[in-house]
């Protein structure tokens, strides 16, 4: 977006204008450093959201689940869903069908967030009770303070930082989508999935 500023002497006023010709290799609707396009980087996180929900069901066949089964069962498919949802929007370029996944991923990473502190603390707080009823084993105590619980919590924010790029991503894609729309980018006519 090129903005030119203009000086106009009757009353001397400055306007700003906003020019947009087209979409070029600055345009705000490219990520990772400017190689690749919000819509195809929207189409990446689709496939890896798909890919995330075939790994948790196979986890779930031999018995391994994250926090309860019905809400692994509910979460795999509500997240099976918004990304199938992405990937017809990204298809047939409509910018309603990303919000599912934007929502859904914003409430995931609320959830989340509370449910890795709410580990955290309970951590800290029993391994401190343990510290001072055995102040003597303070070697002990810190190598078993890095435990199943701190992998866990790190785990989830390390998921919550990726879980942020992939709602940006599809924050930016739907912002150009509906640009798009209103005739601002011009439509090649063709269908796919990213531009």
């Amino acid at each position: 977006m090129e903005i030119s500023c203009c000086l106009c002497l009757e009353g001397t006023r400055i306007i700003l204008e906003d020019e947009i010709g087209g979409e070029d290799e600055g345009s705000s609707y490219k990520c990772c450093r400017g190689d690749v396009h919000v819509k195809r980087a929207c189409f990446y996180v689709s496939i890896s959201a798909l890919v995330v929900c075939i790994f948790s069901t196979i986890c779930m066949f031999f018995g391994v689940y994250t926090v309860n089964l019905w809400l692994d069962i509910f979460l795999i498919v509500a997240n099976t869903v918004v990304a199938i949802l992405m990937m017809i929007g990204l298809y047939y370029d409509k910018a309603a069908l990303l919000v599912p996944f934007i929502v859904s991923e914003i409430a995931q990473c609320v959830c989340f967030f509370i449910l890795a502190n709410y580990v955290l603390y309970y951590t800290i707080v029993f391994r401190r009770q343990k510290f001072y009823q055995k102040f003597g084993e303070f070697p002990k105590l810190l190598s078993s303070f890095i435990s199943n619980q701190m992998l866990m919590v790190i785990s989830i924010y390390l998921g919550i930082v990726i879980c942020i790029g992939a709602i940006w991503a599809a924050t930016k894609c739907y912002h150009y989508l509906r640009q798009k729309a209103e005739g601002i980018y011009p439509d090649s006519g063709e269908r796919c999935m990213w531009e």
